[in-house]
């Protein structure tokens, strides 16, 4: 059997606002899997119609395309969650607690500045591509739609990215106070 690759019962409990942060990125995780199970189905038809009855679904290139988009963009939220976006440690792998820390805090408020100016972009984007009423080119969808999901996805992984800062410098201040006992 395959092991987890995020153990979710080693992160700490989330509560309050905490809480309602993670719930939510749960959610957008799991409207991502329905999404990406949506598209398979889809593509598994187009295939199965398009090999044997040579009716394949059409335009689904164009919902391929606009539902990995928004699953990609929903996941992220969670997968920064619960810290499971790839760590390169070459360089930090020697140094200390407090170090890296330090470098966690940096890293996520550099996410949570571009994932808000994401989301801001993002915004002005879709109410640009809606006004000027553009569409799709087989299926005539407003391609606007494609954009929604990313503004709440990025608001929230900035969200997330705060509340790891937050985190890290409770952290901090535990690890000062700690030494300061001593």
């Amino acid at each position: 059997m395959a092991e987890a690759l995020i153990e979710t019962d080693a992160l700490p409990k989330p509560e309050g606002v905490a809480l309602w942060l993670f719930r939510a990125s749960q959610l957008f995780a799991l409207i991502a899997g329905v999404l990406l199970v949506a598209m398979a189905v889809m593509s598994l038809v187009s295939i199965v119609g398009r090999a044997f009855f040579s009716k394949p679904i059409l335009g689904d290139y164009e919902l391929v395309q606009m539902l990995c988009a928004m699953a990609v963009a929903l996941v992220l939220p969670f997968t920064h969650a619960v810290r499971g976006h790839v760590i390169v440690d070459f360089f930090t792998a020697g140094a200390g607690r407090r170090a890296k820390l330090v470098m966690d805090m940096v890293a996520n408020l550099v996410l949570a500045f571009f994932a808000f100016v994401i989301a801001w972009r993002v915004t002005v984007g879709l109410l640009g591509l809606r006004d000027s009423q553009d569409v799709s080119m087989l299926l005539e969808l407003p391609t606007w739609w494609g954009y929604v999901p990313f503004v709440p996805s990025f608001a929230l992984l900035g969200l997330i990215s705060v509340w790891h800062v937050l985190k890290d410098v409770q952290a901090l201040g535990d690890g000062a106070s700690a030494g300061a006992r001593r």
